[in-house]
């Protein structure tokens, strides 16, 4: 919650502000109300020196302080109200932009399945895919390591830029990924299982790509700045990866199908 939230909280929400009337008429003191920069929100009875008026209560919300209570004895029940008011708030938006995030993901999915659907060449799936996961709202470019079919190495679909960072099972964070579950990594110079290709992107979040419990690839989105991936985007990704898996095995078995009838 910053300054602005703070104001409108105090200011002019509309059960929280009258509340607020009520309890500072019931006293003649002075209360006064800041945000972290001492920047006066609510001053009643003001004059004087505010830093001189009383006691200091923090305003607390998610185990952060965003403000002050300055002033005698209310000011203390002050700060508790306006703390639990903070949070409800904070837990309101919180629910507001998780409802977003699905409404986003569902319309995404869609999309991604009938796109999908309509190919079965391994490349089309790939661009489907790597757009799909660089639309991720978080921001970063999307990406997918396919694992060829002899087993020995992990080729690039689409090819991205020389830097693209080499995929081995059990080598790197992406190699991790690959024999393991979905993850974020925002800091991937901090971790310990970064390949030195790796090293020159700051952040990453990918999946496993499955069939049948058999490992075929990791997709994702990277990135060369530092980017906070969030719990939506793996969410995400995972998704994409659901719907993605299945058909680059059917293409590859059509690509096969294909090439066989050719060779006779």
């Amino acid at each position: 919650m910053d300054s602005a939230d703070l104001r409108r909280l105090v200011v002019r929400h509309r059960h929280v502000a009258p509340m607020l009337s009520v309890v500072l008429a019931a006293t003649d003191a002075r209360v006064t109300i800041t945000d972290l920069d001492g920047v006066v929100l609510l001053d009643r009875q003001g004059g004087g020196d505010v830093a001189a008026s009383g006691e200091r209560h923090p305003i607390v919300v998610d185990g952060e302080t965003v403000g002050w209570v300055n002033g005698p004895r209310p000011a203390g029940a002050i700060a508790a109200v306006l703390s639990y008011a903070g949070a409800r708030e904070a837990d309101k938006r919180a629910l507001a932009r998780e409802a977003l995030d699905r409404y986003r993901e569902l319309n995404l999915l869609y999309d991604l399945a009938d796109e999908i659907g309509a190919t079965l060449e391994t490349d089309a799936v790939a661009r489907v895919a790597v757009g799909e996961a660089s639309k991720l709202q978080t921001g970063g470019r999307g990406f997918v390591r396919l694992l060829r079919r002899d087993g020995a190495a992990l080729e690039v679909r689409p090819s991205g830029d020389d830097g693209e960072p080499v995929v081995r099972s059990g080598a790197g964070i992406l190699g991790a990924i690959l024999g393991g579950d979905a993850e974020i990594v925002n800091d991937i110079a901090a971790d310990h299982r970064a390949t030195e290709a790796e090293r020159t992107f700051a952040s990453v979040v990918a999946a496993p790509l499955r069939v049948r419990g058999e490992r075929i690839g990791v997709i994702g989105a990277i990135s060369r700045e530092p980017i906070q991936y969030r719990a939506s985007d793996l969410r995400l990704v995972e998704a994409i990866a659901s719907l993605a898996a299945p058909t680059f095995d059917q293409a590859a078995v059509h690509e096969a199908t294909l090439g066989s009838r050719t060779a006779g």
